[in-house]
């Protein structure tokens, strides 16, 4: 099932079919930034991507 997360502290959302709990990495002002996807539904309808600061 495709799922939009909002990227937290981050401006941003994405879009994935992975399952919570999975790492994906996006730029963020030219520096790798680390997400953890989670179940949490937030009030806009996306669910919340954890920031894991840099691995």
């Amino acid at each position: 099932m495709l799922r939009r997360y909002t990227l937290l502290r981050t401006p941003g959302q994405y879009e994935t079919t992975r399952p919570a709990g999975t790492v994906i990495t996006r730029q963020v002002d030219g520096q790798p930034q680390y997400f953890e996807l989670t179940d949490v539904p937030l009030g806009d309808g996306t669910f919340a991507a954890e920031p894991l600061g840099s691995l």
